[in-house]
């Protein structure tokens, strides 16, 4: 890990994804240069391991607060989105596209959802998982998925949502 390496970490967080926009079409970083623009927060006046720091914390402070909107999915992902829901219909409730080892994707009746498998108890159903940034990193697996649909059906999944309805 990279601890105490604050230009190192903030590129752990972000990575290679396209950093999610708020409201106004701004994302996290642009929101930082704002701060900076109206507060006098410089790397000159702080030093360059501090202002890191701060950027730091204002990007990850930021992305948690959930008030950022994530990057559409692409049309391609969007049909193939269309299409596993299809799948999905017609399958009995708490049936799971088998997509990755970790990762699986279900019908909640409404929509199609996104869900991790629990790292202690593999085939259960653990916690959600956004599609906007699940698909676009598993590309090729969906496609590799709807070439050979693999389904399971998943009591945990039926008790998850009933107890995520319910509570």
């Amino acid at each position: 890990m990279c601890y105490g390496e604050p230009d190192r970490l903030l590129e752990l967080i972000i990575g290679k994804r396209e950093l999610p926009k708020n409201e106004l079409g701004h994302t996290p970083l642009d929101d930082f240069a704002h701060f900076c623009a109206y507060s006098g927060c410089s790397e000159e006046d702080l030093g360059k391991r501090a202002f890191a720091f701060v950027k730091l914390a204002y990007v990850t402070a930021g992305l948690s607060r959930r008030t950022y909107a994530r990057a559409a999915l692409d049309a391609e992902l969007q049909e193939h989105c269309t299409n596993i829901g299809m799948l999905l219909r017609d399958r009995p409730p708490g049936t799971t596209a088998d997509i990755t080892s970790g990762a699986v994707l279900y019908w909640d009746g409404g929509r199609l959802q996104g869900a991790s498998l629990s790292v202690d108890e593999p085939g259960v159903v653990d916690l959600p998982v956004e599609l906007e940034d699940f698909l676009p990193e598993v590309r090729g697996e969906v496609a590799a998925w709807l070439n050979r649909p693999t389904f399971s059906l998943r009591p945990s999944l039926l008790e998850w949502l009933d107890h995520s309805s319910s509570g």
